[in-house]
């Protein structure tokens, strides 16, 4: 009886051993969770280096496997900045020579500031010398011809008139009329025109001769008003050059940094190509550079 007992025992603690190692294998199938092994662990990695050579081929900036390229990336290796034209310009416009500086256009910056210096320098020279002689003709005019004794005496004397403004009777045309032109009321630049221009004013210079209808010191004085207008009227051509001098430089230093950044860029670009390539039986990435000149 209790060997029947016992029997009994074994069968049922069978039965449940059973029913367990199936319940367990069903587990391990739903979660396909295999027994780790070393054979498992060499899968595992065979399974990382294959997704590291996935990442490699399909990243959008590298190329794909073998000599194949799907994309590449332009970088300036230099970090080149280009220059700004206008900035170029404007400062060519100011000061000849520094647009062309600021291009690393050396030579030509010196010679349009060099242009521009000697310009300066030769309408400072004639400038200077057309006041001194304006300065001069002026003293002479005020030392030798009067408006009171020559001109006013001949007003009243020959027209009957004591102002050039009024009215006189011409017995040639035999009516009355009015004198061409009329003195300014100030010493002006006017004034020292006309006393040496017009006719009408000779009556004013102390040597001038009713008789001979000539004068010694106004041939003086219209001479050195002409020396004086040559010398004002260089200064004037040397700046209005120095102008165009400045206007010239402006464009020329926009087109030569224009120039340089082109030149820039070409010589900083490199393109990178990254590929695949096997290598005693293993994929390694390989990098490439290529710049252009």
């Amino acid at each position: 009886m209790a060997k029947r007992h016992l029997q009994m025992v074994i069968y049922l603690l069978g039965f449940v051993f059973i029913l367990s190692s199936i319940s367990y294998g069903s587990t391990l199938v739903e979660n396909q969770e295999p027994p780790l092994s070393f054979h498992n662990s060499l899968a595992q990695n065979d399974y990382e280096h294959f997704q590291k050579i996935f990442n490699l081929t399909q990243n959008p900036y590298l190329a794909s496997a073998g000599d194949s390229t799907k994309a590449k990336e332009s970088l300036d290796v230099y970090a080149f900045k280009g220059k700004s034209l206008k900035k170029a310009f404007l400062f060519s416009l100011i000061i000849p020579g520094s647009g062309e500086l600021y291009a690393n256009s050396k030579i030509k910056a010196l010679v349009f500031f060099g242009v521009d210096a000697a310009l300066w320098g030769l309408y400072f020279k004639y400038h200077g010398k057309g006041k001194d002689k304006e300065k001069e003709f002026r003293t002479f005019a005020d030392g030798h011809w009067s408006e009171d004794v020559g001109y006013n005496q001949w007003l009243i004397d020959s027209l009957g008139i004591t102002s050039d403004t009024m009215r006189y009777w011409n017995p040639v045309e035999q009516e009355w009329t009015y004198l061409s032109h009329h003195l300014p009321d100030g010493k002006t630049q006017q004034y020292y025109e006309m006393i040496g221009k017009y006719e009408q004013f000779r009556w004013g210079w102390d040597d001038f001769s009713d008789i001979t209808k000539n004068s010694v010191n106004r041939s003086s004085y219209v001479e050195m008003r002409h020396i004086s207008n040559d010398w004002l009227k260089k200064a004037k051509n040397s700046a209005a050059i120095s102008i165009v001098n400045h206007m010239l430089s402006a464009f020329d230093a926009a087109i030569s940094v224009r120039k340089y950044n082109q030149k820039g860029e070409r010589f900083s670009q490199i393109e990178l190509k990254m590929r695949l390539s096997e290598r005693n039986q293993e994929m390694i990435p390989k990098l490439t550079a290529s710049v252009r000149f």
